[in-house]
């Protein structure tokens, strides 16, 4: 992993960003959730969702993740940005993505996540046919 940051601190927003972006390709949302700041919000494609609902998402695509591969983390005063590929178990193979973390005492109070939304249609369309036959 290539990295530059502006603080060293286990608990600065880099840590706290890459620790957040790994407990996700692990599947560990209980340490997402402790990461996450009530008052979170988390930003996808122009809707912006809050805690609860940024951890119900994240869950529905957990049995497509098979583990997130950091490439860069860099912060930069409270906002880190982390560059990473989610690997999937569907046709879409490693998806690109970028998340800007906002943080601040060791807890993130934004995120906005950004990927490109073609590449990612392949994984969306594993799920929803897993959800299918599950309910068939």
């Amino acid at each position: 992993m290539n990295s530059t940051t502006s603080t060293s601190d286990a608990s600065g927003p880099r840590a706290v960003a890459v620790a957040y972006v790994e407990a996700v390709g692990r599947h560990d949302l209980d340490t997402v959730s402790d990461l996450l700041a009530e008052d979170a919000t988390a930003r996808m494609a122009g809707v912006e969702s809050t805690k609860r609902e940024w951890l119900a998402s994240l869950g529905r695509l957990l049995p497509a993740l098979e583990r997130n591969e950091i490439r860069h983390a860099s912060a930069d005063g409270d906002t880190a940005c982390i560059v990473y590929d989610f690997v999937t178990n569907t046709p879409a193979g490693a998806v690109a993505c970028v998340e800007v973390v906002k943080s601040s005492g060791g807890r993130i109070h934004g995120i906005e996540l950004i990927f490109d939304r073609v590449a990612f249609a392949p994984v969306n369309q594993v799920l929803n046919e897993r959800a299918n036959a599950a309910t068939e």
